[in-house]
């Protein structure tokens, strides 16, 4: 089974479904990026829960410092 990988394209809102790319292979134009590993049993509540967690990962300074991610917070 493939992954599924889901990304916004940049400068989009994420309000229509046009703004995303999605397939079973990574796109190397957008640098923002979701993978759900097929038949692993992943829901669509654990999905959801790990965005929040990522949200709260990112609006956490020394966390992103920590991590080495080079993002403008």
């Amino acid at each position: 089974m493939a992954d599924h990988f889901i990304s916004l394209n940049r400068g989009e809102s994420g309000f229509v479904q046009t703004d995303f790319t999605t397939g079973t292979s990574s796109t190397a134009a957008d640098g923002i990026e979701l993978r759900i590993k097929d038949g692993a049993g992943w829901t669509k509540n654990d999905a959801v829960n790990a965005l929040k967690a990522f949200q709260r990962f990112l609006e956490t300074a020394p966390w992103v410092a920590a991590a080495g991610i080079d993002v403008k917070l």
